[in-house]
This record gives C-alpha cells, sequence and structure tokens, in this order.
C-alpha cells in the first residue's frame, strides 16, 4: 500500500488541522489474537499483549509449536507467555519494555462483578520477561503480585528498574501516576510510591510514555506534559491537548516533535476514531488520520521491523489484531 500521507502533506494537514482518512494494513487477523491492548519494541522485536498471552509478531517463518502463520499478511504469531496466572486468567492490561526485559501487568478481573473491567481486580502481578535470542521463546519469567491489586493500563520506564505506572478507574483514583522501584531484582520485590496525585483531571488515566525528560500521560479526555526533575520527582502538569465529551484517549508515542495518541470514541459510530497529532510543545493545532470503527489501543512507531520504517503499528482491544498505518 502507497503512503496514504507524504511528509509535506501531513505538515500541511497538520497546519490546516484537517483530518485525512487513513486505510490500514492489517498485519494481524483479529481471529489470530483478540483484545491486543498494547504492543511494545524490543531491540526491533515487537511484542504484543492479546487474549491469550504475550506475544511476538514478525516477519520470519517459524514452525515451532508455540507458532502460527497469518494468511493475510504472512507474518508469524508467536505465543511467548500465556494468560495463565495460577489458576486464573489474567489480562496484560499494561506493557513496556527496556533494552533487555519486557514488563507487564498481569491483571485477573473479578468476574463476580457486574462490569469486571471497571471494577477492582481479584489479583495482580508484575511480569518480567526476557525473550530468548533467536527463537520465539521465553528465556526467563518471572512474577511478583502487587500488595495491592489495581488495574495498571499505562506503562513506561523511567530509569533503570523504575517503571511509571497508571492506576485507573472511572472515577479517578489517589494517584494519577505511581513510581514502581524494583528493589531486589532477582525477586522482583518492589516498592510503589505516588509520584502524581490523583486529580478530577485525570479520569480514567492511560498511556503513559517518557520522552527526552518529559512524561507524556493521558488522562481520560486530557493529554499532559509533566517535566521530570532531576531528582526524578513530577514537575508541573501543562495540558497538551483536550477532547470532546463524546471522545476518550488510549495510548500514545512519541514521533518527532509530535505526540501521537489514540482517540476514539466513547460510543463507537458516534465519535471519531483516530490518530491524533499534538504538537509537545501543546501550540498550533492538531491533525487526525481517522481511522473509521478500528478503535485503536496502543501505537508505537515501527524502525523497521515490518519494511517500512516511521510507520505507526497500532493495537485494537475492542477489535483485536494489529495494524500499520502510514502518514
Amino acid at each position: 500500500m502507497h503512503k496514504l500521507l507524504s511528509k509535506p502533506l501531513l505538515l500541511c494537514a497538520l497546519a490546516l488541522g484537517l483530518t485525512p482518512a487513513a486505510q490500514a494494513d492489517q498485519l494481524v487477523s483479529p481471529s489470530l489474537i483478540k483484545s491486543t491492548e498494547r504492543g511494545v519494541l524490543l531491540n526491533g522485536r515487537y511484542f504484543v499483549g492479546g487474549q491469550h498471552g504475550i506475544h511476538e509478531i514478525k516477519r520470519s517463518a517459524d514452525s515451532s509449536p508455540n507458532c502460527r502463520i497469518d494468511t493475510g499478511s504472512g507474518l508469524t504469531v508467536c505465543l511467548l507467555v500465556s494468560t495463565v496466572y495460577g489458576a486464573d486468567q489474567c489480562d496484560y492490561s499494561g506493557m513496556t519494555a527496556d533494552n533487555t526485559y519486557l514488563y507487564a501487568a498481569c491483571t485477573v478481573a473479578d468476574k463476580t462483578a457486574p462490569i469486571p473491567l471497571l471494577a477492582p481486580p481479584k489479583r495482580a502481578a508484575l511480569f518480567r520477561v526476557k525473550p530468548a535470542a533467536g527463537s520465539s521463546t521465553a528465556e526467563e519469567v518471572k512474577s511478583k503480585p502487587f500488595a495491592t491489586p489495581v488495574w495498571y493500563n499505562g506503562m513506561t520506564v523511567l530509569d533503570s528498574n523504575t517503571l511509571l505506572m497508571t492506576p485507573s478507574a472511572p472515577l479517578g483514583t489517589k494517584s494519577a501516576i505511581v513510581k514502581l522501584k524494583i528493589t531486589n531484582t532477582l525477586t522482583l520485590d518492589h516498592t510503589i510510591k505516588e509520584w502524581l496525585p490523583g486529580s478530577p483531571l485525570y479520569l480514567l488515566n492511560n498511556g503513559v510514555t517518557v520522552s527526552n525528560g518529559h512524561v507524556y500521560f493521558v488522562g481520560g479526555q486530557n493529554l499532559w506534559r509533566i517535566p521530570v526533575r532531576s531528582d526524578g520527582s513530577a514537575g508541573l502538569p501543562f495540558l497538551l491537548y483536550q477532547t470532546t465529551i463524546n471522545q476518550t484517549m488510549d495510548d500514545l508515542t512519541v514521533k518527532g516533535d509530535w505526540v501521537v495518541v489514540t482517540e476514539i470514541g466513547i460510543i463507537n459510530g458516534l465519535g471519531l476514531n483516530s490518530l491524533t497529532f499534538v504538537h509537545k510543545s501543546g501550540f498550533g493545532p492538531t491533525a487526525k488520520l481517522w481511522t473509521g470503527l478500528t478503535q485503536l489501543s496502543g501505537v508505537v512507531v515501527d524502525p523497521g521491523t515490518f519494511g517500512t520504517p516511521g510507520a505507526f503499528i497500532a493495537t485494537s482491544y475492542f477489535q483485536g489484531g494489529v495494524y500499520r498505518y502510514f502518514y
């Protein structure tokens, strides 16, 4: 597929605040991976959390028992870690990576609640996974339960053995962002402390990422930029973008001078689903690549893993699958 929007045209669209339509290459069918929540890159390899666990998606063929071929794209889908957690099934609600490990929040929903995904979870744990070099298996999988089960939807690496995570609940949480510090790398013992206090402005906390000394954070309908002080604490949040009442935002990534956030209609079809471009400064118009009825959850910038450096690789919790968008 040809690029839908060349760089000069994108800059014009950004200047005018236009909303060009986007069509996606489907890299992985929803029939292979449902409920794709987060996708992350680790040393050029792409991993995604879905209904059955954490998968690696790759271009090379692999006939291993844990791998399947997507007949549409020809890509290989390999299950790295399942969703089995003790006697329960969990959701990998948050995921990130450093240069060595995948980190994920494995959360067990309370199935007795009227709406399990909106209720406090039954159990939750921090997972650390080291993918094996040269094969689609895990060399190491460690886990440590969280002392208090919480849905952590957003997750990013702040520094060595330190993660920032966003606890989520419909009406907000005590802390908007917490800092998890691994105190024992062998056992995954850790401490969790508040990094950014909660606020009525941070409802349904979600995506969070670190870039060049700033944290970019989705608090429901608001996108924030937060400077990281020299001691690692949070500076004063600055509002970059606010969407309309019928919209919300999920995950985000940074590309050059732009924060690119997945924006969705709260009721699908009654709002625009898009990749929304917001300048890091918070000034000037935004632009949106409309994604039709596909409500995107996670997004990363392809370094060339799937053949087109700079394209956006996106997931959808509601529709499943993995998609590629050009700009």
